[in-house]
Order: C-alpha cells, then sequence, then structure tokens
C-alpha cells in the first residue's frame, strides 16, 4: 500500500461519515417538520371543506393541490381465495424460472434506529 492510499483511506473515511452525519441530521429535521406540518395541512383540509379557497391554488411561490386518498377496496372471500390461488402460482412462476424478473429504480430508505 502507497502513503498516498494509507493516508486517503482515513480521509475517505472521514468524508463517509460527514455524509452520513449530515444525512441522519436532516432525516431527523425533516422528521421534526412533518409532524409540525401534519396539523397545519390538517388546517388546510378544514379550510377547503368550508369552502375558504380551491383544490388548487398558488400562494409564495408555491403551489397546492388537494389530492383525494387513494381508493382500495375489500373484496369477498371467494375473490380473496383466487387471489391467494394466483399469488401462489406466481410464486411457483418465479421458482421455475419462467416469470421475467424487472427491476425498479433504486433508492435509498433511511429510518431512524429504534431506541
Amino acid at each position: 500500500m502507497t502513503a498516498t492510499t494509507a493516508s486517503s483511506a482515513p480521509q475517505a473515511g472521514a468524508a463517509l461519515d460527514a455524509l452520513l452525519d449530515r444525512i441522519t441530521v436532516l432525516k431527523l429535521q425533516q422528521k421534526s417538520t412533518e409532524v409540525e406540518l401534519s396539523p397545519l395541512l390538517e388546517q388546510l383540509s378544514v379550510a377547503l371543506e368550508a369552502g375558504e379557497l380551491d383544490a388548487t391554488f398558488s400562494h409564495n411561490g408555491y403551489s397546492f393541490s388537494w389530492s383525494a386518498g387513494r381508493t382500495s377496496y375489500a373484496y369477498p372471500e371467494p375473490l380473496q381465495q383466487q387471489e391467494q390461488a394466483l399469488k401462489e402460482a406466481q410464486r411457483l412462476a418465479v421458482a421455475a424460472g419462467v416469470a421475467t424478473e424487472k427491476h425498479g429504480k433504486a433508492f435509498w430508505t433511511i429510518k431512524p434506529g429504534r431506541s
């Protein structure tokens, strides 16, 4: 190992530590911001329901747009059983190598440690 490589390893480690430290600080700030923002967004929804504002508007250079929650369904038991059978058939297709594998966009998940 050359002197350059030996001296750059601690620097690279320190730079990586600094990067990770900054990310974890920002994630903590993000969580704090989300906690503060949540009741404010509820108040905004109340104002929308009261007709005090439109579902889409701009304020201070920001565009606001209300979106209804995603619709989901609860299915009757016979349909749930068909779904389970389909999932089993899919699992077998993967195991047999006849299913085509696709990958979505890579991303990081960053969560605080459990205390």
